[in-house]
């Protein structure tokens, strides 16, 4: 594992879980194992202090029901991390709401985006924390990832031309299974699903570990993406002055799903966010 020189000093960790009526025990797992991977960062020398925001976009006031539950699971590390739930200020959407929170840390060296329903390794952090230490010209890391039941899944991808989105989105299986090799590459499928890559230009945000001044340079989230799109307008826009790179030794299970089996709804977000990236980024048809 690239740990860090020993001369480098231990930094400081803000990361930001935005929840929207959670599966409570994928965020009771999400919770645990953050806790345990930061742990095992700070007994590596990676880490001095940590922050952690809950940042609750379904709590109908300014209490959200989350906030025992993030105290409990760090409730052994009151010394060194600090824990603090958000509420109150509505549904913002995942990529305001994570801006939100990391207005809180202006003293955080690195930033951690995660979803609720991710399960780290325990050295996920370690590992993307000396990755970022060993390469100066690297301004956020994305993790191999894998479903629950092991099945690979591939967070990296290439620009997105409108037809694959649609055919990877709501085409019929037979289809998909005709244009696989087409839907492959916009995967990166090309390289085996733990190789590094070091050329990233558009990641999923279920895990970004990223350095707060390229966060800051990249001027954060944009908040006009509401939902879906606003991890690949960060990536993207990052990846114009910063490497971003997939490490191997970053490693996560995530339970996440895609938006045309969540209802029209979603759909309609969906297509909202992808039109708003486009006319933002270029059209490939």
């Amino acid at each position: 594992m690239p740990y860090a020189p020993a001369s480098a000093s231990p930094g400081v960790l803000a990361v930001s879980v935005v929840v929207f009526h959670p599966d409570r025990a994928w965020l009771e797992t999400t919770l645990e194992s953050l806790a345990a991977a930061i742990e095992f960062a700070r007994q590596s020398g990676m880490l001095d202090r940590a922050r952690v925001f809950l940042v609750d976009n379904s709590a109908s006031g300014n209490a959200s029901p989350w906030s025992a539950t993030l105290e409990a699971k760090f409730s052994a590390y009151t010394g060194w991390v600090e824990t603090q739930t958000l509420a109150g200020q509505g549904n913002l959407g995942y990529g305001a709401a994570n801006n939100l929170a990391f207005k809180q840390a202006t003293d955080a060296d690195y930033l951690l985006v995660l979803n609720p329903d991710v399960r780290l390794d325990i050295a996920a952090v370690a590992s993307a924390i000396a990755f970022l230490t060993l390469d100066s010209g690297c301004g956020m890391v994305t993790p191999v990832a894998s479903a629950p039941d092991g099945t690979a899944l591939f967070l990296v991808k290439s620009y997105p031309r409108v037809w694959v989105l649609a055919v990877r989105g709501f085409a019929p299986s037979w289809l998909k299974d005709l244009l696989r090799r087409r839907l492959d590459a916009y995967e990166r499928a090309d390289r085996p699903h733990e190789s590094p890559l070091s050329d990233v230009m558009l990641t999923s945000g279920c895990f970004l570990m990223l350095r707060r001044n390229v966060f800051d340079r990249a001027g954060g989230f944009d908040p006009g993406f509401f939902m879906y799109f606003e991890d690949f307008d960060l990536s993207y826009r990052i990846s114009r002055f910063a490497a971003v790179a997939r490490v191997p030794e970053c490693r996560i299970v995530h339970a996440g799903g895609g938006a045309a089996g969540k209802g029209l709804a979603h759909t309609r977000m969906f297509m909202r966010s992808a039109l708003r990236f486009f006319n933002k980024h270029g059209w490939r048809w």
